[in-house]
């Protein structure tokens, strides 16, 4: 029933965030009970379920919804880095057709990304798919990463949540980019062609 208005997720953080706001207020620990209330509101608004619109005529498609921060490039690939807030669609999505593979998964800490440290201690998951590896670092306050099944996933499918943090999103260098650096992205739109 929830499914179709919360991300499964962020179903039960929800339910306890109203549980105990609900309880604070039966005990009259108003102030509480209200900041509890406010969390509840911005976990549902977080977690919510919002319509992604793949482009089936791309070849790679965003990952996550963000703004895109940097466009950089080395050797072989394009270097995409986009930045991943609360308040964009929290869904994570698989790029392309293809095989995706976790490299890495290190559990860590949930530092803001203005410490020094944060890039180094955070949480960090490696995906590679056929023509792209994604570099996902969580940040303050977000959930953990959950490591995807590996196996064949449609362009668009559904990997996971990924609530607030930076992907570096490695392209071949053969492909020509279709977004700016500064542009605001949704997940399922056009990387590239």
């Amino acid at each position: 029933m929830l499914d179709k208005y919360i991300l499964k997720q962020g179903q039960k953080i929800s339910l306890y965030l109203f549980v105990i706001a609900v309880f604070l207020q039966v005990i009259d620990l108003e102030f509480l009970s209200i900041i509890t209330f406010f969390l509840f509101f911005l976990c549902l608004y977080v977690y919510r379920v919002k319509k992604v619109i793949i482009d089936n005529e791309a070849f790679i498609v965003s990952a996550i919804s963000g703004k895109v921060e940097a466009i950089d490039f080395n050797e072989n690939y394009y270097l995409i880095y986009i930045n991943a807030s609360l308040f964009d669609n929290s869904i994570l999505l698989s790029p392309e057709d293809s095989l995706i593979k976790v490299k890495s998964l290190r559990r860590g800490l949930f530092l803001p990304f203005d410490e020094k440290k944060a890039k180094l201690l955070n949480e960090k998951m490696v995906l590679s798919t056929k023509n792209t590896i994604m570099e996902f670092v969580s940040s303050f306050a977000t959930a953990p990463l959950d490591k995807p099944i590996e196996k064949e996933y449609k362009k668009g499918d559904e990997l996971g949540v990924f609530t607030q943090g930076e992907l570096l999103l490695k392209i071949e260098k053969r492909f020509s980019l279709n977004i700016k650096v500064g542009q605001k992205i949704e997940a399922g739109q056009t990387i590239c062609y």
